[in-house]
């Protein structure tokens, strides 16, 4: 629409900067009707493709912005909505004091590894401390704890 619309114009101000008489053709109707025919004539064919090429190349860096802003706005959505997903904890956790098991909102008891997974992206890695070892294993405690002992000290006698 717009080169059919602007396109008439730019040949005819082009025409006006190449004739020499063109100011007493455009004295009349006719001969501003005249001069926009004459504007499509092989004479004018590099002023035409300048155009052309003008246009494209406006009509490509309005694509490329647009397309730019889009993915900018589709950025910012995807952001928003990584915000609304993110899990967190807070506030008070009621827990049990003898088993360690968590109440949730339904008032289900729970393990508190499936509790955090489910209310948070955590994974959870088994391990034991040392109290619970001593309690728990004290005959494997003792011997490891010898060993540690005996491994340290020999490390300590070669660094002498």
């Amino acid at each position: 629409m717009g080169y059919f619309v602007f396109h008439p114009l730019v040949m005819l101000f082009s025409y006006l900067m190449t004739v020499k008489d063109s100011a007493l053709e455009m004295t009349s109707t006719v001969g501003v009707i005249a001069v926009i025919v004459r504007s499509f004539s092989m004479d004018m064919l590099p002023w035409s493709l300048s155009f052309a090429l003008f246009n494209g190349i406006i009509g490509m860096s309005y694509g490329i912005l647009k397309a730019e802003k889009l993915a900018g706005e589709k950025l910012i959505i995807d952001l928003k909505k990584a915000l609304a997903d993110v899990k967190t904890l807070s506030g008070m956790l009621p827990i049990c004091a003898w088993c360690k098991k968590v109440r949730d909102d339904e008032g289900y008891w729970q393990k508190i590894e499936a509790y955090f997974k489910s209310h948070s992206d955590l994974d959870f890695t088994h391990g034991i401390c040392n109290d619970c070892a001593k309690k728990q294993y004290p005959d494997l405690y003792t011997q490891l704890e010898e060993k540690t002992e005996q491994e340290l000290a020999r490390i300590s006698h070669k660094g002498l």
